[in-house]
Parts: C-alpha cells; structure tokens; sequence
C-alpha cells in the first residue's frame, strides 16, 4: 500500500515532542503516513505556510486557529483542529536588572508563591512617577497563549498591559538574544528558552504558565478545514498515529529520552541540559530562585490533555474581547465549534481504546485538587484546574465573566464611550 504523503511545521520548542516521537519511533509509518517535519522560525511564517497549502498541518499555537475561526486572523475561517498537543509548558523570565528591582522595591511580595506581578506593579508605578521609558516584554504573538497568559497575570496585579507596560512580538528562539541585548525587560515563552536564560545567567524564571492558569491548552494540531474534510481518513491515521506519541511520552519513564530526541539539530536544536527540565519537570526554576519539581510542567496526555476542549476555546475567545482583538458580539458557540472538534479526536481514541470525555465543555478554573471526569467513555483522572485569581470561567456564562473584570481594553473603551455621551450631553 502507498503512504500518503504529508509535511508537518512545529517550531523550535520542547513542546514539539509528540511530533519528534511520532516520527523517531517509527508511528506514522505505522500508519501509512509519510511525514516530513518542516521547522519554522516564527508563527507567522507557519501560518502562512499551513494556509497556503506548503504544509499539510501544524503544530500551531491553539489561539491562531480561534483566531481564524473567529474571522480575526489574515485567514479567516481557514483552520480547525481535533487534537491538541499539550497543556502547560510556558513561563515568564525577566532580566536580572528587572529582577533586583522588584526585590529592592518589594522585598515582601517576592517572597510569596507562585509569585503574583504585585512586586512588579511597584516597579511600575515607580517608573512612571520618575519619568522612566516602559518596560518592554515580549511573547510569541498576538493571538498565542503566551501573551494571554503574560496578560492575565500582569493585570491581576493591577497592570494594565495595553497602557502601564510595552509589548512586542518576538519568534520564540530570539527572546535569548534579545534579552541579552538589552532589548526586553522579560518575555513569556516556552522552553527551553526559559531556562536557557536562567542558566546563561542572563534572568530569572518568576512564574510558570501552569501556576497562571493550570491545565491551560497550548499547542493544537492545526489543518485547514478544507484539508480535513477531503482526507478524513489520513486525518484519523494522523491523529492516532500522534496520541499514541503523546501516550508514550507521558510516561515519567520515557520523557529523558525524549527530550535527547529532541536536541538533536534537526528538532529544537539545543544544548541537553536546556531541554531536560521542561521534560522532566525537574529542577525548575519559579519565583526568581526556587528551583522545585514541577510534574505538570508540560502535560502530553494525561489530564485528558489531548481532547480539544471547546469550553477552552471560548476561554480564548474571551481574551480577544477582552483586550479588544474582538468585539463582545461575537457568535462564541459557532466559533469555538470551528475551531475545535473534538468528534474527530473521539473516533481516534475509540479505535485506540483511549478513554475521551463524552462532553464537549467543562468549567475552567474550578478544581483545587485532582479529581475524577466521569462524562467520559471510561473515567479519566483530571489535575488540578485553577487561574492564579482564583476565577472560575463557566462558558455558560460568558458575559458575567467577562463583566468580571475591571481592566480591560472592552471596559476601557466602554468608560470611554461613556464619557464620549457625558460630553455630547453636556
């Protein structure tokens, strides 16, 4: 039998080792697929190449497929996915000089754990009321994890990110560099270029991704639409062929090998000893100096990681009205159902006797503690759910959450167009 042909993009992050092992082990041939990997440099770039039909699929950040389903990205309504990659796997690094000032100006907050961005609100504040330039953080791109995430935690401080602070968009392997010159003040990014800077000296990891919000998605497996529905059947073979990669490196015992297949220079291309903590969950660093094990760190399968939860992509969707890349009139149903579609997945782990949930959405941010999801065709043990606030998103009740929140763009353009009327009248 022929195998079908397919190229794959993925970036230079450990969290491309579901694609490395379905490749060095040999699962997609099992499944008659003929995969290239293609590494990208930038999500912009991988994008283009998915919509232009030069990869057949991508290992894409999870909010540029909601994005494209919400009509908000250069290719509207182009992407879908059934199968996300992992839950977790990023965190915030920022220079040493950021760093000692938020210890000098607010010794006591840098004390707590996980580390709130209070102590970096006074630096803030202090910068403002002297005169001095914004600090300057990076994430991967607009509509990423990355920068939700680095959001999220700024304004639960009191920050607001659109006013109080600069970002910019940077390809995941230059935040390095660009903290090392001096043109950033921190990022939010995932590995291991955390750690790369940690070890090089350069800065301190304050808080991880999973302590922002534990069990966030991240990474998807992004196809067109149009793709999808004509090759049902090698869609399927892929997917199965990648959730037998996912099970296998879930596994405490395999996550070492892991991540030695992914230094080699043909994945992520870095130095062992970069890439094996974002593996093992080892020896992580979080709160500027405390280096603890963290087993969740990077999520491959268990936690029902790999189902594309839609009640997570409406969770996206309300970033993007938060912080005004969409407006609240959005269809939150017909877009979440675009851009996830968990029946697909369902059909994958049926044939693989994969237990996956039977339902489609769950409340985010509720769970303290490990527990047990029931809407499933056989049980499935869950981790821990919880945002930093202490937040529970229910995507039944989207517009009182979003009310929720008192600093956003909606609720700044809101008190401005309020004002806008009070002038008019008076």
């Amino acid at each position: 039998m022929n195998q079908h042909n397919l190229a794959i993009g993925f970036a230079r992050l450990s969290d491309c080792a579901v694609l490395t092992v379905a490749k060095e082990r040999g699962l997609f041939e099992k499944y008659n697929l003929n995969v290239t990997l293609k590494r990208y440099k930038s999500w912009a770039a991988m994008r283009d190449g998915l919509a232009n039909k030069v990869i057949d699929a991508a290992n894409m950040l999870a909010p540029m497929v909601v994005a494209s389903a919400a009509g908000i990205s250069p290719y509207p309504e182009i992407f879908t996915s059934s199968f996300a990659f992992n839950l977790n796997g990023n965190a915030i690094t920022v220079s040493n000089a950021l760093f000692q000032s938020m210890q000098h100006i607010s010794p006591d907050t840098m004390l707590r754990r996980p580390l709130s961005a209070h102590g970096l609100k006074h630096v803030v504040d202090v910068r403002k009321a002297t005169g001095q330039p914004k600090l300057v953080f990076a994430h991967v791109y607009h509509y990423s994890m990355h920068a939700y995430i680095l959001k999220y935690w700024l304004a639960s401080a009191g920050i607001d990110p659109d006013q109080d602070v600069e970002l910019v968009v940077i390809p995941p392997s230059q935040m390095v560099d660009s903290l090392r010159a001096g043109q950033i003040d921190g990022y939010c990014v995932g590995e291991p270029w955390n750690n790369t800077a940690v070890l090089a000296g350069l800065g301190h990891t304050l808080i991880t991704s999973s302590e922002i919000w534990s069990g966030h998605i991240e990474k998807v497996l992004a196809v067109r639409h149009s793709w999808a529905n004509q090759h049902e059947d090698i869609h399927l073979a892929l997917i199965k062929a990648l959730l037998e990669a996912a099970v296998w490196v879930d596994s405490p015992n395999n996550r070492l090998t892991a991540a030695q297949m992914i230094a080699s220079a043909e994945y992520v291309d870095a130095p062992l000893d970069e890439i094996v903590s974002s593996l093992t969950g080892k020896n992580r660093q979080t709160g500027g100096n405390l280096r603890q094990d963290m087993p969740d760190f990077n999520v491959f399968h268990r936690y029902a990681a790999n189902f594309p939860w839609i009640s997570q992509a409406k969770w996206i969707l309300t970033q993007m009205v938060r912080w005004g890349q969409l407006t609240d009139d959005v269809e939150f149903d017909a877009a979440a159902s675009s851009a996830f579609q968990p029946e697909i997945y369902r059909k994958a782990a049926a044939e693989l006797n994969i237990a996956a949930p039977t339902i489609n959405e769950k409340v985010e941010g509720a769970q303290e503690h490990a527990w047990v999801l029931k809407e499933a065709t056989q049980p499935i043990a869950m981790g821990a759910n919880q945002f930093i606030d202490g937040r529970v998103f229910n995507p039944a009740e989207i517009n009182s959450y979003l009310n929720g929140f008192s600093n956003s763009s909606a609720s700044r353009a809101s008190e401005a167009s309020k004002t806008d009327i009070e002038v008019q009248l008076n």
